[in-house]
């Protein structure tokens, strides 16, 4: 079906592919009003998982993918209750903690070679099941959206304790949303070992964190469909551009991060946005008001 690209352009649209699912794990809780900085450790349990079920118990593509995804949001599950007992930067702090710990386990232990990594994954992901996984989990993602749970994600994210007096038990939306943020990361990650057959500790560090949180921040917390839209289109203009791994990277996503804060602090997602736009638009094109002359004072002599 993509036999007609190129082996770098191939290589390009695996990665945007990967990279989206990526996007759509930090979304889901950023839609619930958490500041979650733990994906590129749920992402590594995934790689890993993956990687040494391929490797060392020989099992089926298929069935490792799904191993690391549940063992991921299993993961996810068990650390959401201390990690959401806490609030704004601290939350942030305490799942880039999760995050940190898990990739530092996984460089010291010798189950996963240290900081070797793991080499001889069998390639076994091609662009036609990325493609899939991303249109199973927009499907996901949209129903959640248009479901009782979306209105309860906004509620909870808009304020914590006017959801409470509506009867919207919040630890359970955000318990949910983590758990499912984290098997999204999870399947991220062993999709990602299995396209290039070669895993280490280093590749799950912050760069590619900042990365992700940039397309999720200028995408907005409005749709799932922003942050996607924006990972695309950014991740086109580095490609044709070529500043992806230069200094200028870091210097475009900073002003476009700040740029996008300052205009529109909710996200390129928001409608209020435009709204105000097509009002601000409207009255611009009005046509002014006539204004009578007064009438002409006549005087008699």
């Amino acid at each position: 079906m993509f036999d007609w690209l190129d082996p770098l352009q191939h290589f390009q649209l695996d990665t945007a592919l990967i990279l989206t699912l990526l996007v759509a794990s930090v979304h889901v809780t950023f839609r619930v009003g958490i500041m979650s900085l733990a994906p590129m450790g749920f992402a590594a349990v995934g790689g890993y998982t993956a990687a040494l079920l391929a490797t060392e118990a020989e099992l089926p593509f298929v069935a490792g993918v799904a191993v690391a995804t549940l063992l991921a949001g299993g993961i996810g599950a068990l650390f959401a209750p201390p990690v959401l007992r806490l609030r704004g930067i601290y939350m942030a702090l305490g799942s880039l903690a999760l995050a940190q710990a898990i990739v530092v386990l996984i460089r010291i232990s010798d189950v996963t070679n240290g900081p070797n990594g793991i080499a001889g994954i069998p390639l076994e992901v091609k662009t036609e099941y990325l493609v899939l996984a991303l249109i199973v989990t927009f499907v996901v993602l949209e129903l959640g959206h248009r479901s009782y749970f979306g209105r309860a994600a906004k509620a909870v994210r808009l304020d914590e304790r006017t959801a409470e007096g509506l009867g919207i038990n919040v630890f359970r939306v955000r318990f949910v949303s983590f758990t499912v943020a984290a098997a999204l990361a999870g399947l991220a990650g062993a999709l990602e070992a299995h396209r290039t057959s070669v895993i280490s500790p280093d590749q799950y560090g912050f760069a590619t964190l900042v990365i992700v949180f940039t397309y999720v921040l200028v995408g907005g917390n409005g749709h799932w469909a922003g942050p996607v839209l924006v990972t695309w289109g950014l991740t086109i203009m580095r490609d044709m551009l070529e500043f992806a791994g230069s200094n200028w990277e870091d210097i475009i996503y900073g002003v476009l991060l700040v740029l996008v804060l300052l205009v529109a602090p909710n996200g390129l997602s928001d409608r209020s946005l435009y709204r105000g736009i097509r009002r601000r638009l409207r009255e611009r094109n009005r046509p002014a008001p006539e204004i009578d002359e007064p009438a002409e004072k006549v005087t008699t002599p």
